[in-house]
């Protein structure tokens, strides 16, 4: 007996451990849809022949000569994209109207017959250079429905005509992230979806597929928001995929491309925020569109109000007060170092708490010297081992005794909570039921700025 506690000792100093890491609980994240989760936010850049229209669609019958932006900027795009911490930019290439923003030569509806740059333009290149100069992923929206071409009508042309840009968009412009497949306007009209996946698997391996493809779902909605409970997990064709939503919303209410009258629908800096904690912090990815007007340029109203929603949340975020604790948990796998709570302590180091097979429920607790103040609750699931938690709750202990704070469920790559603003010197973070046994990589408690969305007491 003395000797089996002398080996757990030892295992907990030393870090040397007899007890290998759970298994995985399939489906897993692939590689690249990890690295999606992991960036949290990307830009949708809608521009196209609708801006130079004040129309969201067009019919496909404005006259290319129409579209001639005065000073093209992406590296402006870009640049903002990085300065609020959104990892990739979609960009239009195609919407429904069926002007494309390369000099294709598969079609005469595009850039090359506007005068733009006198024909010689090429969008897609000045994105895709500009994403790469800014350390921005890139990536592309072409739009399967087509209300200006007449292949249209026939579904084996319009297939070999669809190839033919995605063939291009693939091999011309460097890696692409992201291929975004809109499914408005697809009903009725039969498409070679798996011929489609095929060309961008052959060409671009590393391409995931969203909305209307197999490694992205669309969350359901255009307001940005994900629901209460986010499951990556979904049954596709009689099987269980790792198909993670994304949440898409444009800045201006109701306005995917620009219009001249819209800075009116520019929506608050509590808007932008609370679509933050509804998507990202329900640990969903938010793609948040900026439209560029028409000489090019993201206007400057919509850029000051990413830039005040970016400094809002850094501030938020930058001091977590979970780092000062002395942490401990209701089982440690093996009683090993390599999962113990502490690893929770900082984040995207690869650590996590977990505990002996068989233990689906248990806690991680936070004890202070003295009582720190916090309103915000995040907590990290290690995905890259599947999505487990099902039910999760804080618990803070006042007056001797402990009281729940936070009731919730589904927890994810990333969980934010809002408190009204609690002290004390005790905080648990307990794991209600769990499919498996639960991995937590991450906690972190924070005081939110003065400028963030604040939650009354009750």
């Amino acid at each position: 007996m003395a000797l089996s506690i002398f080996f757990s000792l030892l295992c907990s100093i030393s870090g040397v451990c007899k007890v290998d890491p759970p298994q995985p609980l399939p489906p897993v994240p692939s590689p690249q849809q990890l690295r999606w989760h992991q960036l949290e936010m990307g830009m949708f850049c809608h521009f196209g022949i609708n801006t130079f229209h004040n129309e969201e669609w067009t019919d496909g019958s404005k006259p290319p000569e129409t579209f001639n932006p005065t000073d093209f900027n992406p590296f402006q795009w870009a640049e903002v994209a990085k300065q609020v911490g959104m990892g990739y930019l979609i960009f239009t290439v195609k919407h429904h109207d069926g002007f494309v923003l390369y000099p294709t030569q598969h079609t005469e509806y595009c850039v090359r017959n506007s005068p733009w740059k006198g024909g010689k333009g090429d969008a897609v290149k000045e994105v895709s250079e500009a994403c790469k100069k800014a350390g921005v992923k890139f990536g592309f929206y072409l739009s399967p429905w087509d209300r200006h071409d007449h292949r249209y009508n026939d579904d084996k042309a319009y297939d070999e005509y669809f190839k033919s840009l995605l063939r291009e968009l693939l091999t011309n412009y460097g890696e692409v992230f992201e291929v975004w497949f809109d499914g408005a306007g697809t009903e009725g009209h039969t498409y070679d979806w798996e011929g489609y996946y095929s060309l961008i698997k052959e060409l671009q391996p590393d391409a995931l597929i969203a909305i209307c493809g197999p490694d992205i779902r669309w969350v359901g909605n255009e307001d940005g928001l994900a629901p209460e409970s986010v499951w990556y997990v979904q049954e596709k064709e009689g099987k269980r995929v790792w198909w993670p939503p994304e949440c898409d919303v444009p800045i201006r209410k109701g306005q995917w491309f620009y219009h001249t009258d819209g800075e009116k629908r520019l929506l608050s800096l509590n808007s932008l925020l609370n679509i933050y904690y509804r998507s990202v912090g329900r640990g969903a990815v938010l793609l948040l569109n900026v439209s560029p007007d028409r000489s090019g340029h993201l206007p400057e109203p919509d850029v000051k109000r990413l830039l005040e929603w970016r400094a809002v949340i850094s501030e938020t975020f930058k001091d977590n007060l979970a780092i000062s604790a002395k942490w401990s948990a209701s089982n440690i796998r093996g009683n090993c170092s390599e999962f113990a709570p502490d690893n929770c302590r900082f984040e995207n180091d690869g650590k996590f708490w977990t505990t002996d097979d068989g233990v689906k429920k248990g806690y991680i607790a936070l004890k202070f010297e003295k009582p720190i103040v916090f309103d915000r609750v995040v907590i990290k699931e290690h995905i890259e081992l599947g999505q487990r938690i099902t039910k999760h709750s804080v618990w803070i202990k006042k007056g001797g005794s402990w009281e729940k704070v936070i009731n919730s469920t589904t927890i994810g790559y990333k969980r934010i909570h809002l408190l009204p603003e609690t002290k004390c010197k005790e905080v648990k973070i307990q794991i209600d039921e769990s499919l498996e046994v639960p991995i937590i990589e991450f906690v972190g408690l924070y005081l939110s700025s003065p400028k963030d969305l604040k939650v009354s007491k009750k």
